[in-house]
């Protein structure tokens, strides 16, 4: 259970690493998946997200700051040789996708770059899982280009012990009161961050 070399660093005070949906993917996943931009991408860490526990995650992230999202690259890992279907089991549980995937798309061109999907750990085994507060995104690229690294990246959060995570089914709006459609935009954006307010120089900030 190996990760790639990243010197792990701690941030300086104030900082924060934002980046939107469409950065991650149109900056950081694509540069990484060239293979020619990894010290400019190193940001982010290379793990083999399921070969650790979630709660294991945050400390192998390349920023070690307060913020509550760490965020990781990982090659695709599938439960058998010939198959395309996702493994996402780990020595203490596994994830669990739930909710629609969501489009993201870039705002200059309106294309779709990638697909992002929800996913909640669970402790155990199925079908006898117990759900926890792990929320982790999983951006799939939807791009192609020559000789590209097979990368996705993940976007991790531990929720607080008095939120709960959603399960499958209940993404649907017209079943959900006003209340739960808030909790639902807060879970799904993570820090409450309206993407909107971000552009590629932002990401990187600090505090005055």
């Amino acid at each position: 259970m190996t990760s790639s070399t990243t010197t792990f660093r701690p941030a300086p005070v104030g900082y924060g690493f934002h980046p939107t949906d469409e950065e991650l993917v149109n900056h950081f996943l694509k540069l990484k998946m060239t293979g020619d931009y990894d010290h400019v991408v190193n940001t982010i860490a290379e793990v083999n997200v399921c070969n650790y526990e979630p709660w294991e995650l945050p400390g192998l992230s390349a920023i070690q700051s307060n913020d509550p999202e760490c965020y990781f690259f990982s090659r695709r890992n599938y439960k058998y040789s010939k198959s395309q279907r996702a493994n996402r089991t780990t020595g203490a549980g596994y994830w669990k996708g739930t909710g629609r995937d969501r489009t993201i798309t870039a705002k200059s061109t309106g294309e779709q770059i990638a697909t992002k999907k929800t996913l909640v750990f669970y402790n155990g085994r199925v079908p006898n899982g117990v759900k926890t507060n792990w929320i982790m995104h999983e951006y799939n690229p939807t791009f192609s280009f020559p000789n590209k690294r097979d990368f996705i990246l993940y976007k991790l959060k531990k929720n607080p012990d008095d939120l709960p995570a959603f399960d499958e089914g209940e993404s649907s709006a017209s079943n959900m009161d006003e209340e739960d459609s808030q909790l639902r935009a807060q879970l799904e954006s993570f820090s409450g961050i309206d993407e909107g307010d971000y552009n590629l120089n932002s990401a990187l900030h600090f505090s005055n």
